[in-house]
């Protein structure tokens, strides 16, 4: 794929109605500055300076659709807490469509807390991260608010992004509604699955790191990803029509019909921090699939995205300028 396929595509992310399916976490961040080593223990000692939240999981897959011009639907779970209210504040501000994230009684938000230390204008690592995971067990009339919710917002969407962390939200039978009502109407419905990607048989592609494609494939050694053969009967047995496997600093993998090829990264292998890069991914496969792309060609778009935002702290979004940027620099590569 030339450069100039690469802006084409990119023109045709503004306006393209990506509706993302999941679990929509909160990431809160906790900066400080450290000096010294407690006495009462063998850790940092960190002054704090201040918090700030960004969406997470599903919600983040959501904001790097707006990021890039593209129209996110929310669909999912949130808790009536203070966690889902400052959630749905932060995606609304990104443009996100939150009329779709029902608030359920008994329902709790998910967050992940991570504390960022360093010397005094030095950069911040992770020194330390909580998870808060609240796994959803839906009543009756949740799970039919759930599923019209999902058919809604399929019947007025290009694609539809499942982003399924394994809280809840995307049980077999929500994931059969959303794949069927997709197949009714035409258009790509992506997968971003943690460890279940044979519950979502029929969807268009798949987008899971090396890890999780391993052991959801049943793969027993990494060379088996570069293996046409053996990674095409495997994709076979999941129903799944594509794959895209990112591989860190190794690249991607794409397997689908009529496609099997190896993508390099762009950019820099030295990542500062990768967390949320697979959001990206997922996002900007769903975004290049709706605006017309080969799956070869959405991972290669994909693949300019990441590029950029792993080079950035936290949970993170590629603007249409950053990607322009990476596709020129990597000459359409």
């Amino acid at each position: 794929m030339d450069t100039r396929r690469s802006l084409q595509l990119l023109e045709r992310f503004p306006g393209r109605r990506i509706a993302v399916v999941g679990d929509f976490l909160l990431d809160q961040y906790v900066l400080g500055t450290t000096s010294r080593v407690s006495r009462e223990a063998p850790i940092v000692v960190v002054d704090y300076q201040d918090t700030v939240y960004h969406p997470g999981g599903a919600a983040n897959a959501a904001q790097n659709v707006t990021a890039l011009g593209g129209a996110a639907a929310a669909v999912g779970v949130l808790g009536p807490d203070r966690e889902g209210e400052t959630l749905s504040e932060l995606l609304s501000g990104r443009g996100v469509d939150t009329g779709r994230l029902l608030p359920v009684t008994g329902a709790a938000t998910s967050t992940k807390l991570r504390i960022l230390a360093g010397e005094m204008n030095a950069q911040k690592q992770q020194v330390a991260r909580v998870d808060r995971s609240h796994r959803l067990v839906l009543d009756g009339p949740a799970r039919e608010r759930l599923g019209a919710a999902v058919r809604e917002a399929a019947i007025v969407s290009d694609a539809v992004l499942l982003a399924d962390y394994g809280l809840g939200v995307l049980t077999a039978e929500t994931a059969e509604i959303a794949v069927g009502a997709c197949r009714e109407r035409g258009i790509p419905v992506i997968v971003d699955s943690r460890h279940r990607l044979s519950m979502f048989r029929g969807a268009t592609a798949a987008t899971p790191n090396e890890v999780e494609a391993m052991e959801a494939l049943g793969l027993d050694t990494e060379t088996d990803l570069t293996r046409e053969a053996r990674l095409r009967d495997a994709l076979a047995a999941t129903g799944i029509g594509g794959l895209v496997v990112t591989r860190g600093s190794k690249g991607m993998v794409v397997c689908g019909e009529g496609t099997f090829e190896t993508i390099g990264i762009v950019g820099s292998s030295a990542a500062t921090d990768v967390t949320g890069a697979g959001d990206t991914v997922s996002a900007v496969v769903a975004l290049s699939l709706a605006a017309g792309a080969t799956l070869a060609e959405a991972a290669r778009m994909a693949t300019f995205a990441a590029s950029v935002v792993v080079m950035k702290r936290g949970t993170a979004t590629a603007s249409p300028e950053e990607m322009r940027a990476a596709a020129a620099g990597a000459g359409g590569a």
